[in-house]
């Protein structure tokens, strides 16, 4: 009778401390992943940040209004070889406004990303993501330094972008 009280206690223990760390877990993730209606695309959203869809766009902005990241997605038309993100970004830092050095990540056929300091100071990372047929060019503007929490913030809402 007494080894069964003790194994009882044993897993209410283990329960209760299941919960907690589950607890904790989704304290520290407080990131929701939002994916369009269409299902193409998932961006993970944090905490009071605002989420805004257009017809074309998606955009998350801090609630402070100095960063913010801007999806737009494309089609391929009548194109016989699949989407280079690659090439696409190469076209785009061809026009950019860039003050300073340009930092590009080598960059796959899949995702190829960049980052820049425009005339006015703010700093930029640009990321192509395709997966053949549909192009994503995603852009994250603030005008914090890299170093900057928001900042932080706003390049982990860029990592998350994905092709579904």
């Amino acid at each position: 009778m007494l080894a069964n009280k003790k194994s009882s206690r044993k897993s209410v223990r283990k329960t209760t401390a299941k919960k907690k760390s589950a607890k904790k877990a989704s304290a520290k993730s407080a990131v929701g992943v939002y994916t369009v209606p269409r299902g193409h695309v998932s961006i993970a959203v944090p905490t009071f940040w605002t989420l805004r869809q257009t017809n074309d766009d998606l955009e998350v902005e801090a609630p402070s209004g100095s960063t913010a990241v801007i999806v737009t997605a494309f089609q391929r038309n009548g194109r016989n070889q699949p989407l280079d993100a690659r090439e696409y970004l190469d076209h785009f830092l061809e026009t950019a406004p860039k003050n300073g050095r340009l930092k590009a990540a080598p960059g796959t056929k899949k995702r190829a990303v960049a980052r820049y300091k425009d005339p006015e100071g703010d700093h930029w990372d640009v990321a192509f993501v395709t997966n053949g047929n549909t192009l994503l060019l995603a852009t994250c503007n603030t005008s914090f330094p890299s170093t900057h929490k928001e900042a932080k913030t706003g390049l982990q809402v860029l990592d998350s972008l994905k092709l579904i």
